[in-house]
Protein backbone atom coordinates (compact mmCIF):
# COMPACT_ATOMS: atom_id res chain seq x y z
CA UNK A 1 0.00 0.00 0.00
CA UNK A 2 1.44 2.99 -1.05
CA UNK A 3 2.42 5.86 2.13
CA UNK A 4 0.22 8.57 2.06
CA UNK A 5 1.59 11.99 0.10
CA UNK A 6 2.98 14.79 2.34
CA UNK A 7 1.38 17.80 3.40
CA UNK A 8 4.27 19.97 1.53
CA UNK A 9 4.10 17.42 -1.15
CA UNK A 10 0.55 17.76 -2.17
CA UNK A 11 0.85 21.96 -1.11
CA UNK A 12 3.75 21.77 -3.92
CA UNK A 13 1.38 19.86 -6.69
CA UNK A 14 -1.49 22.75 -5.39
CA UNK A 15 0.54 25.54 -6.35
CA UNK A 16 2.37 24.36 -9.17
CA UNK A 17 -1.25 23.74 -10.44
CA UNK A 18 -2.39 27.46 -9.68
CA UNK A 19 0.75 28.65 -11.24
CA UNK A 20 -0.17 27.00 -14.45
CA UNK A 21 -3.75 28.54 -13.98
CA UNK A 22 -2.55 31.88 -13.61
CA UNK A 23 -1.47 32.29 -16.74
CA UNK A 24 2.01 33.12 -15.22
CA UNK A 25 3.13 30.63 -17.67
CA UNK A 26 2.02 30.37 -21.57
CA UNK A 27 2.37 27.44 -23.99
CA UNK A 28 5.57 26.88 -24.97
CA UNK A 29 7.49 28.72 -22.09
CA UNK A 30 9.99 26.86 -20.06
CA UNK A 31 8.92 25.72 -16.59
CA UNK A 32 10.34 25.48 -13.45
CA UNK A 33 13.14 22.70 -13.33
CA UNK A 34 13.31 19.78 -10.51
CA UNK A 35 16.03 21.88 -8.50
CA UNK A 36 13.84 24.90 -8.83
CA UNK A 37 10.78 23.20 -7.79
CA UNK A 38 12.83 21.00 -5.32
CA UNK A 39 14.04 24.76 -3.60
CA UNK A 40 10.95 27.09 -3.86
CA UNK A 41 8.84 24.15 -1.67
CA UNK A 42 11.11 22.74 0.47
CA UNK A 43 10.99 19.00 -0.58
CA UNK A 44 13.33 17.16 -2.24
CA UNK A 45 14.70 16.93 -5.12
CA UNK A 46 13.51 13.59 -5.77
CA UNK A 47 9.62 14.35 -4.60
CA UNK A 48 9.92 17.28 -6.79
CA UNK A 49 10.91 15.08 -10.23
CA UNK A 50 7.72 13.00 -9.44
CA UNK A 51 5.67 16.01 -9.21
CA UNK A 52 6.68 17.45 -12.60
CA UNK A 53 6.45 13.63 -13.82
CA UNK A 54 2.61 13.86 -12.68
CA UNK A 55 1.99 16.99 -14.44
CA UNK A 56 3.38 16.01 -17.54
CA UNK A 57 1.43 12.78 -17.52
CA UNK A 58 -1.81 14.86 -16.92
CA UNK A 59 -0.38 16.61 -20.27
CA UNK A 60 -0.11 20.22 -18.73
CA UNK A 61 3.65 19.92 -19.21
CA UNK A 62 6.24 18.03 -21.46
CA UNK A 63 9.77 17.06 -21.07
CA UNK A 64 12.76 18.26 -23.92
CA UNK A 65 15.36 15.73 -23.58
CA UNK A 66 18.66 18.09 -22.74
CA UNK A 67 16.52 21.20 -22.74
CA UNK A 68 13.89 21.09 -20.02
CA UNK A 69 10.63 21.16 -19.05
CA UNK A 70 7.54 23.39 -21.11
CA UNK A 71 4.46 24.31 -20.60
CA UNK A 72 2.25 21.73 -22.83
CA UNK A 73 -0.39 23.54 -25.32
CA UNK A 74 -0.45 25.06 -28.84
CA UNK A 75 1.57 27.75 -28.93
CA UNK A 76 -0.26 30.61 -30.92
CA UNK A 77 1.07 33.02 -33.15
CA UNK A 78 0.51 36.86 -33.39
CA UNK A 79 -0.67 38.06 -36.50
CA UNK A 80 0.81 41.42 -36.11
CA UNK A 81 0.89 44.70 -34.16
CA UNK A 82 -1.71 46.66 -31.95
CA UNK A 83 -0.75 50.71 -31.22
CA UNK A 84 -2.16 52.08 -28.49
CA UNK A 85 -1.75 55.90 -28.05
CA UNK A 86 -2.21 58.87 -26.04
CA UNK A 87 -4.71 60.88 -27.88
CA UNK A 88 -1.64 63.43 -27.64
CA UNK A 89 -0.16 61.21 -30.38
CA UNK A 90 -2.58 63.14 -32.47
CA UNK A 91 -0.70 66.76 -32.10
CA UNK A 92 1.78 67.64 -34.75
CA UNK A 93 4.79 68.09 -33.39
CA UNK A 94 4.39 66.28 -30.17
CA UNK A 95 6.45 63.41 -28.81
CA UNK A 96 4.43 60.78 -29.09
CA UNK A 97 3.57 61.61 -32.51
CA UNK A 98 6.90 61.42 -33.44
CA UNK A 99 7.29 58.50 -31.62
CA UNK A 100 4.24 57.16 -33.93
CA UNK A 101 5.79 58.25 -36.83
CA UNK A 102 8.86 56.46 -36.39
CA UNK A 103 7.42 53.14 -35.27
CA UNK A 104 4.64 52.79 -38.04
CA UNK A 105 7.62 53.47 -40.38
CA UNK A 106 10.20 50.88 -38.62
CA UNK A 107 7.23 48.41 -38.43
CA UNK A 108 6.39 48.83 -42.43
CA UNK A 109 9.58 48.44 -42.95
CA UNK A 110 9.73 44.93 -41.28
CA UNK A 111 6.40 44.08 -43.34
CA UNK A 112 4.39 43.87 -39.67
CA UNK A 113 0.61 43.67 -40.23
CA UNK A 114 -0.12 46.88 -38.11
CA UNK A 115 -3.84 47.97 -36.20
CA UNK A 116 -3.41 51.74 -34.75
CA UNK A 117 -6.42 52.18 -31.91
CA UNK A 118 -7.57 55.21 -31.73
CA UNK A 119 -9.61 54.46 -28.72
CA UNK A 120 -7.58 53.20 -25.57
CA UNK A 121 -9.93 51.65 -24.11
CA UNK A 122 -10.39 48.95 -26.61
CA UNK A 123 -9.66 45.71 -25.18
CA UNK A 124 -6.15 44.59 -26.85
CA UNK A 125 -7.59 41.49 -29.83
CA UNK A 126 -5.57 38.08 -28.48
CA UNK A 127 -4.02 37.81 -31.27
CA UNK A 128 -2.01 40.93 -31.96
CA UNK A 129 0.73 41.96 -29.56
CA UNK A 130 0.03 45.40 -28.07
CA UNK A 131 2.59 48.48 -28.11
CA UNK A 132 1.55 50.96 -25.84
CA UNK A 133 2.44 54.36 -25.28
CA UNK A 134 0.67 56.19 -22.32
CA UNK A 135 -2.51 54.03 -22.19
CA UNK A 136 -2.24 52.72 -18.81
CA UNK A 137 -5.61 51.23 -19.22
CA UNK A 138 -4.37 48.60 -21.69
CA UNK A 139 -1.88 47.17 -19.23
CA UNK A 140 -4.44 46.93 -16.68
CA UNK A 141 -6.67 45.36 -19.11
CA UNK A 142 -4.09 42.50 -19.98
CA UNK A 143 -3.24 42.11 -16.37
CA UNK A 144 -3.55 38.75 -15.05
CA UNK A 145 -3.79 37.16 -18.69
CA UNK A 146 -0.43 36.05 -19.46
CA UNK A 147 -0.22 38.18 -22.36
CA UNK A 148 2.80 40.30 -23.29
CA UNK A 149 2.87 43.97 -24.52
CA UNK A 150 5.77 46.16 -25.53
CA UNK A 151 5.21 49.61 -23.04
CA UNK A 152 7.01 52.62 -24.42
CA UNK A 153 8.78 55.60 -22.91
CA UNK A 154 7.73 54.46 -19.02
CA UNK A 155 9.15 51.50 -16.62
CA UNK A 156 6.61 48.63 -16.46
CA UNK A 157 5.16 47.91 -13.21
CA UNK A 158 6.51 46.44 -10.28
CA UNK A 159 5.57 42.93 -9.64
CA UNK A 160 4.11 40.08 -11.50
CA UNK A 161 2.81 42.25 -14.26
CA UNK A 162 6.20 43.55 -15.19
CA UNK A 163 7.52 39.51 -16.42
CA UNK A 164 4.77 39.99 -19.23
CA UNK A 165 5.69 43.68 -20.41
CA UNK A 166 8.70 44.29 -22.47
CA UNK A 167 9.65 48.16 -22.27
CA UNK A 168 11.73 50.62 -24.14
CA UNK A 169 12.26 53.72 -22.59
CA UNK A 170 14.71 56.67 -21.87
CA UNK A 171 17.25 57.38 -19.39
CA UNK A 172 15.15 60.68 -18.59
CA UNK A 173 18.12 60.89 -15.70
CA UNK A 174 20.93 60.37 -17.71
CA UNK A 175 19.33 63.22 -19.74
CA UNK A 176 19.47 65.71 -16.99
CA UNK A 177 22.95 65.60 -16.01
CA UNK A 178 23.73 65.60 -20.05
CA UNK A 179 21.79 68.49 -20.03
CA UNK A 180 23.66 70.47 -17.12
CA UNK A 181 26.75 68.84 -18.16
CA UNK A 182 26.39 70.25 -21.78
CA UNK A 183 25.43 73.91 -20.22
CA UNK A 184 28.17 73.83 -17.97
CA UNK A 185 30.95 73.04 -21.10
CA UNK A 186 29.14 76.34 -22.76
CA UNK A 187 30.11 78.72 -20.03
CA UNK A 188 30.07 79.98 -16.12
CA UNK A 189 26.01 80.56 -15.73
CA UNK A 190 25.64 82.22 -11.83
CA UNK A 191 21.90 81.60 -12.48
CA UNK A 192 20.63 78.73 -13.89
CA UNK A 193 17.02 77.76 -13.92
CA UNK A 194 14.81 74.65 -15.06
CA UNK A 195 11.51 75.36 -16.94
CA UNK A 196 10.36 71.79 -15.61
CA UNK A 197 7.41 69.47 -16.98
CA UNK A 198 4.70 68.30 -15.06
CA UNK A 199 5.85 67.53 -11.36
CA UNK A 200 3.97 64.29 -10.62
CA UNK A 201 5.31 63.18 -14.35
CA UNK A 202 7.77 61.19 -13.10
CA UNK A 203 9.95 61.50 -16.58
CA UNK A 204 10.01 64.91 -15.68
CA UNK A 205 10.86 64.14 -11.95
CA UNK A 206 13.73 61.96 -13.36
CA UNK A 207 14.97 64.92 -15.83
CA UNK A 208 15.00 67.35 -12.59
CA UNK A 209 16.51 64.74 -10.28
CA UNK A 210 19.35 64.11 -12.85
CA UNK A 211 20.39 67.72 -13.63
CA UNK A 212 20.10 68.96 -9.76
CA UNK A 213 22.69 66.18 -9.35
CA UNK A 214 25.33 67.91 -12.11
CA UNK A 215 24.25 71.78 -10.98
CA UNK A 216 22.86 71.63 -7.11
CA UNK A 217 22.12 74.94 -7.37
CA UNK A 218 19.90 75.73 -10.13
CA UNK A 219 16.22 76.86 -8.96
CA UNK A 220 13.22 74.81 -10.93
CA UNK A 221 10.24 76.48 -11.67
CA UNK A 222 7.48 73.15 -12.67
CA UNK A 223 4.74 73.79 -15.20
CA UNK A 224 1.66 71.91 -15.41
CA UNK A 225 1.38 70.24 -18.71
CA UNK A 226 3.44 70.08 -21.30
CA UNK A 227 2.51 72.44 -23.95
CA UNK A 228 3.72 75.74 -25.54
CA UNK A 229 0.71 77.03 -23.34
CA UNK A 230 1.87 75.17 -20.14
CA UNK A 231 5.53 76.82 -20.75
CA UNK A 232 4.49 80.09 -21.45
CA UNK A 233 2.14 80.87 -18.02
CA UNK A 234 5.15 79.80 -16.03
CA UNK A 235 8.07 81.14 -18.71
CA UNK A 236 8.36 84.69 -16.70
CA UNK A 237 9.46 82.81 -13.43
CA UNK A 238 13.16 81.69 -15.71
CA UNK A 239 12.90 84.35 -18.07
CA UNK A 240 15.75 86.39 -16.32
CA UNK A 241 18.21 83.51 -16.08
CA UNK A 242 21.67 83.09 -17.75
CA UNK A 243 20.53 79.62 -18.82
CA UNK A 244 17.78 77.29 -18.81
CA UNK A 245 17.45 73.93 -19.37
CA UNK A 246 13.62 73.29 -20.67
CA UNK A 247 11.52 69.73 -19.84
CA UNK A 248 11.10 69.32 -23.08
CA UNK A 249 11.29 71.19 -26.70
CA UNK A 250 7.81 72.73 -26.45
CA UNK A 251 8.51 74.44 -23.19
CA UNK A 252 11.66 75.82 -24.49
CA UNK A 253 9.79 76.96 -27.32
CA UNK A 254 7.75 78.44 -24.98
CA UNK A 255 10.11 80.33 -23.01
CA UNK A 256 11.99 81.57 -26.57
CA UNK A 257 8.34 83.09 -27.28
CA UNK A 258 7.82 84.91 -24.29
CA UNK A 259 11.10 86.73 -24.34
CA UNK A 260 11.15 87.78 -27.66
CA UNK A 261 7.40 89.18 -27.28
CA UNK A 262 8.52 90.87 -23.93
CA UNK A 263 11.88 92.29 -25.42
CA UNK A 264 14.10 90.36 -23.45
CA UNK A 265 17.22 88.54 -23.78
CA UNK A 266 16.78 85.10 -24.67
CA UNK A 267 18.98 83.16 -22.09
CA UNK A 268 20.94 79.96 -23.15
CA UNK A 269 18.78 77.42 -23.77
CA UNK A 270 18.78 73.20 -23.60
CA UNK A 271 15.71 71.46 -24.38
CA UNK A 272 15.03 67.76 -24.35
CA UNK A 273 13.20 65.49 -27.04
CA UNK A 274 14.36 66.80 -30.61
CA UNK A 275 10.90 67.89 -31.49
CA UNK A 276 10.63 69.46 -34.91
CA UNK A 277 10.22 72.92 -33.32
CA UNK A 278 13.96 72.42 -31.73
CA UNK A 279 15.09 72.11 -35.70
CA UNK A 280 12.91 75.10 -36.89
CA UNK A 281 13.78 77.38 -34.25
CA UNK A 282 17.58 76.00 -34.31
CA UNK A 283 18.16 75.58 -30.52
CA UNK A 284 19.73 72.84 -28.86
CA UNK A 285 18.32 70.19 -27.23
CA UNK A 286 18.85 66.47 -25.37
CA UNK A 287 18.22 64.75 -28.19
CA UNK A 288 16.26 61.25 -28.09
CA UNK A 289 17.99 58.90 -30.55
CA UNK A 290 14.28 58.61 -32.58
CA UNK A 291 15.24 55.97 -35.02
CA UNK A 292 17.16 53.49 -32.57
CA UNK A 293 14.71 53.50 -29.99
CA UNK A 294 11.56 52.20 -32.73
CA UNK A 295 14.19 50.16 -34.24
CA UNK A 296 14.55 48.83 -30.65
CA UNK A 297 11.06 48.38 -30.20
CA UNK A 298 10.24 46.52 -33.98
CA UNK A 299 13.36 44.30 -32.62
CA UNK A 300 11.26 42.73 -29.75
CA UNK A 301 8.10 42.73 -31.56
CA UNK A 302 9.76 40.67 -34.00
CA UNK A 303 10.82 38.17 -31.22
CA UNK A 304 7.09 37.72 -29.74
CA UNK A 305 5.76 37.48 -33.29
CA UNK A 306 7.78 34.77 -33.82
CA UNK A 307 6.67 32.92 -30.74
CA UNK A 308 9.93 33.36 -28.51
CA UNK A 309 8.20 32.83 -24.78
CA UNK A 310 12.11 34.92 -23.69
CA UNK A 311 11.76 37.32 -20.60
CA UNK A 312 10.44 40.46 -20.37
CA UNK A 313 12.57 42.65 -22.22
CA UNK A 314 13.52 46.31 -20.63
CA UNK A 315 15.82 48.81 -23.02
CA UNK A 316 17.06 51.57 -21.62
CA UNK A 317 18.36 54.34 -24.44
CA UNK A 318 20.39 57.11 -23.31
CA UNK A 319 19.44 60.30 -25.16
CA UNK A 320 22.34 62.76 -26.06
CA UNK A 321 22.93 66.62 -26.42
CA UNK A 322 22.61 68.16 -29.84
CA UNK A 323 23.48 71.83 -30.40
CA UNK A 324 22.24 74.21 -32.53
CA UNK A 325 22.55 78.06 -32.97
CA UNK A 326 19.21 79.63 -32.11
CA UNK A 327 17.85 81.86 -34.77
CA UNK A 328 16.79 85.62 -34.68
CA UNK A 329 12.88 84.91 -35.09
CA UNK A 330 10.32 83.03 -34.37
CA UNK A 331 8.95 81.22 -37.23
Amino acid sequence: MPRPRSEATTEAKRQLLRRLAEGRFLPGDRFHSNRAVARIFGISYQTAHRLLDELVAEGRLRRAPSSGTYVAGQVERLEGVELFFHSRARRVGSFGHRLLKFLSVALEREGIPVELRRNPGSRPHPQFYPIVWDCPEVLDALAGTGRYALLLHQEPPPGLRASFVDSVSIDDFSGGVAAAEWLALRGDFPNVRLLAGPREDPRSRRRVEGFLSACSGARVSWCAGWYIEDGLLAARRVASADAVFCGNDRLAEALIRHCRENGKTVPEIIGFDDAPVASELGFSTVAIPWEETAAAAVKIALRRLAGEPHPAARLVISPRPLTRHLRDELT
